[in-house]
């Protein structure tokens, strides 16, 4: 499923492809490389996480250049993709050359703050708001800390659930799964292992960070933690922690509703058995329906899209903000402001944002009302925003929950119980209670 990730064969295998496109300046010049910039002119720069569309790439180049031009001033875009990232930032922070303006997911902005070297952007967030509206409320929370934002929310990235109308239809199904158990159900009824047909197209590899996001996604729903409340006290081992795994469990090993490979699985595993028609049901981010809309036109109209089911305490979602912010060290602290708020205009982010459906969600709660957004494809995306969660939770982002994540805790723990069926849910709660706790721990 899930978070930045979660960015595999969808749409990370063609990025890796592209060459980075980096230095180029679009200052009131309107040059397109670095040398193009006007030395007479005060310059920001901007690192952006280069989009799977390249309509929104440009529209981003496109903007800046504009605002070069009303502030009569150079503005040096760089687009990288997201794994470059971070020994791009680790540098610039260490020699001091960090950009005015930057990109951040929601884990980097928790880490940056933690490390002291944000700048407080709740003015800005303030001054968005008042002229745009107001921006949901889970993407203001991932990047608050002690009542202070360090993020302005650009973007947003849901994990959806996916089916094959046909194959449910079949099955006597009219609607997909509200419910975890109706997914059980469901997953039971659509599987015929006979012609190679499975309900749950659900895997666990050791890198598979879908795997990571949507086991937590049924934990979280069930009331159950793989962190803690109070960024001290671990509270894996609950009864709601308990019965969300036993439920994964059963699905595995009870039902067998899942493709025999699946346990190795790494994040492209429900993509391909998706598309091969192996699996009825899957959960992914919107980049899949962009790729099966251009690849396989058929399989788009034959493919519904909705929210994640609910568990025993609602529906909730791994969500994934991405962030505009700025480095303390930045030199241009004020015009790096006002271009954040420019790049926010809701008139042409709402376009901006609408070019990249349904993997760009939009931030402004208005927005996701527009029509464009209310269509069977994309409905499912948005609507999950309010049911975000992060890394963290039942409390807020912490560094120590995005390295029990990196770490792929999850993962390990559940292969070593789907492959032996002698582990039980209960010691795979008290396994990854361990392991947390000796991270919370150091």
């Amino acid at each position: 499923m899930m978070m930045r990730k979660k960015n595999s064969i969808r749409w990370v295998t063609a990025a890796l492809a592209m060459i980075l496109m980096a230095g180029c300046s679009v200052g009131g010049t309107g040059g397109s490389g670095s040398g193009n910039a006007d030395p007479g002119k005060e310059t920001i720069t901007f690192w952006m996480k280069k989009q799977m569309f390249e309509e929104q790439n440009q529209m981003i180049q496109e903007r800046a250049k504009q605002f070069g031009e009303e502030h009569d001033v150079n503005v040096n875009v760089e687009f990288i993709a997201y794994e470059d990232f971070y020994p791009k930032w680790s540098a610039a922070i260490e020699s001091g050359t960090t950009p005015d303006v930057s990109f951040f997911g929601y884990q980097e902005v928790g880490q940056f703050y933690a490390k002291d070297v944000l700048e407080d952007v709740t003015d800005v967030v303030d001054r968005v708001e008042n002229t745009n509206g107001e921006i949901q409320d889970s993407l203001k929370t991932s990047v608050t800390f002690e009542d202070k934002l360090y993020g302005v929310p650009f973007w947003t990235e849901s994990t959806a659930l996916y089916y094959r109308k046909d194959m449910l239809q079949a099955a006597g199904y009219s609607e997909p799964p509200g419910t975890w158990e109706e997914f059980r159900e469901m997953a039971k009824a659509l599987t015929d292992s006979s012609k190679g047909i499975y309900g749950a197209g659900l895997g666990y590899g050791k890198g598979n960070s879908d795997a990571e996001w949507l086991t937590r996604a049924i934990i979280w729903s069930y009331g159950g933690s793989l962190d803690t409340e109070d960024g001290k006290s671990v509270a894996v081992k609950s009864p709601e922690t308990l019965q969300a795994i036993q439920l994964i469990r059963d699905i595995f090993i009870e039902d067998k509703v899942t493709p025999p490979s699946s346990i190795g699985w790494d994040d492209s595993g429900n993509n391909k058995s998706y598309l091969s028609g192996q699996s009825a049901m899957i959960f992914n981010v919107g980049s899949l329906a962009a790729t099966i809309k251009n690849d396989n036109p058929e399989l788009y109209e034959n493919t519904g899209i909705a929210m994640l089911p609910a568990g025993p305490k609602g529906a909730v979602v791994p969500g994934i903000s991405n962030n505009l912010g700025i480095f303390k060290t930045s030199p241009n602290k004020e015009l790096a402001k006002s271009f954040i708020e420019y790049m926010t205009d809701k008139t042409w982010y709402g376009q901006w944002v609408q070019n990249g459906a349904p993997l760009t969600g939009p931030i402004y709660t208005d927005l996701a009302k527009e029509s464009v957004w209310q269509e069977e494809k994309n409905k499912g995306f948005v609507d999950s925003i309010a049911h975000f969660a992060f890394l963290g939770y039942p409390g807020e982002y912490n560094p120590k929950a995005g390295e029990i994540y990196n770490l792929r805790y999850v993962n390990d723990v559940f292969q070593k119980m789907l492959l032996d069926s002698g582990f039980t849910a209960q010691q795979a709660v008290d396994d990854l209670q361990s392991k947390i706790e000796a991270v919370y721990a150091k």
